[in-house]
């Protein structure tokens, strides 16, 4: 419709300029037949001439009267429509956009709930399991701990009793063999008790190609999960010396209390430098070993000597512990095998709700940028609706206001499709 108009104003504009052509080419002949006629007519035809030509001019005046008029009508009627059409189309236009924009706002908005309430429930869960589970584990290693402090009450309630057999455990204890096999059969039972089958070995070789092998190693985390760092435990028994150091104390005898004090000291650093030259060699195991002693009276007889404790762990790099002592080490060690369990479970966890916070991320910068494209897409809409609605009316306008003293065919487009 808005072309057909469009042809129908160069059409009648084409007609007003032939006309106006025609006009200036009947003045060219009516002044030619002047001149050649110019001698021989008198004042007579001179003057009908006159009034052929008022005459005329008087019908071309009013012919181009009447197709002004004519031309303006419809170049009313072409505007009337033309710019009732362009404001149902900005109408129906900004309609749909409204539209479009409101149902992607309600979109986003349900998709970030549904992401929200996803990532609580997600984060819900997982607080929950690891509650759970550390409140569980926690209370299995209490229980556990709080077990063994019990036996090892009771067992301190059964000394009394044992006390009665003392003449017989003397007979036993009186072979240094049984001795020994009652040291390491003390430490298995502890050691046992408190650590899993997969955290100890029994006669193990710490040290990579030797043939020594400690009685007992506790298996440490490594660099690496295949690794393991051993820490070793062997149990001495110089029941002799101790004896020995029990009766000086009874006699009273302080040269023999002293004697027999150093020789005891002598046999354990003895000891002690024999485990750190069998059995240590960082890094496959730990810098420092355990020596048991599986009394506490001996225990407490070495740990009286305080100079000479701290000089064995720091020059030969031995902890000497007791039953009890060496209960509650295994005890805080496995304690602190479950908690480094349950720390990398942890670990996984959080990189898991990393990954997926970083998905979440990346969706919604997607979001984002599709919603500045929609603006974009508005603003240029807006833009070709107001500017070029603008642009039509002025040259309408022009047409509309047109005086005959500049050329019709000039007043194009151009020049406002270059203002804007």
């Amino acid at each position: 419709m808005t072309l057909f108009l469009l042809v129908l104003v160069i059409l009648s504009l084409a007609v007003s300029i032939l006309l106006y052509l025609k006009l200036d080419r009947l003045k060219e002949d009516l002044a030619q037949d002047q001149e050649d006629y110019a001698d021989n007519l008198s004042e007579q035809l001179t003057y009908q001439l006159d009034a052929v030509n008022k005459d005329q001019q008087l019908r071309l005046a009013q012919e181009l009267n009447r197709l002004q008029q004519d031309m303006m009508i419809q170049l009313t009627d072409v505007r009337e429509v033309l710019h009732q059409t362009l404001s149902d189309n900005r109408e129906t236009s900004d309609q749909r956009l409204a539209h479009m924009q409101s149902q992607l706002s309600h979109s986003l908005e349900k998709i970030q709930e549904s992401n929200e309430k996803r990532m609580e429930d997600m984060r819900l869960t997982v607080e929950e399991k690891l509650d759970q589970t550390l409140h569980t584990r926690l209370q299995t290693s209490f229980e556990t701990v709080s077990k063994q402090l019990e036996s090892v009450n009771q067992g301190l309630g059964e000394m009394r009793h044992v006390a009665k057999d003392v003449g017989t455990l003397n007979k036993v204890l009186s072979n240094t063999k049984t001795r020994g096999i009652l040291g390491e059969l003390q430490l298995g039972q502890i050691i046992e008790d408190i650590m899993t089958p997969q955290q100890y070995e029994r006669e193990f070789a710490t040290v990579p190609g030797s043939s020594e092998r400690v009685e007992y190693a506790i298996k440490l985390p490594g660099a690496s999960q295949e690794e393991a760092v051993y820490l070793p435990i062997d149990s001495k028994f110089p029941l002799e010396d101790y004896y020995r150091l029990e009766d000086a104390y009874e006699a009273g005898d302080k040269e023999l209390i002293d004697a027999y004090r150093k020789a005891l000291l002598a046999s354990i650093k003895r000891f002690a430098k024999d485990i750190q030259k069998k059995y240590l060699k960082p890094p496959a195991t730990t810098n420092f070993g355990i020596l048991f002693l599986p009394t506490e009276g001996l225990y407490s007889e070495v740990v009286r000597q305080a100079a000479f404790f701290d000089s064995l762990r720091r020059e030969e790099n031995i902890v000497v512990a007791g039953p009890t002592t060496l209960s509650a080490l295994l005890n805080s060690l496995s304690v602190g095998f479950k908690t480094l369990n349950i720390q990398q479970n942890a670990d996984d966890i959080s990189k898991v709700l990393g990954n997926v916070k970083t998905e979440f991320e990346k969706y919604q910068g997607l979001l984002l940028k599709a919603q500045k494209q929609l603006n974009t897409a508005n603003s240029t809409l807006d833009s070709l609706v107001n500017t070029r609605t603008k642009a039509i009316i002025r040259a309408l306008d022009k047409a509309e206001n047109y005086q005959g003293n500049e050329k019709l065919l000039e007043l194009t487009f151009d020049e406002d499709l270059d203002g804007s």
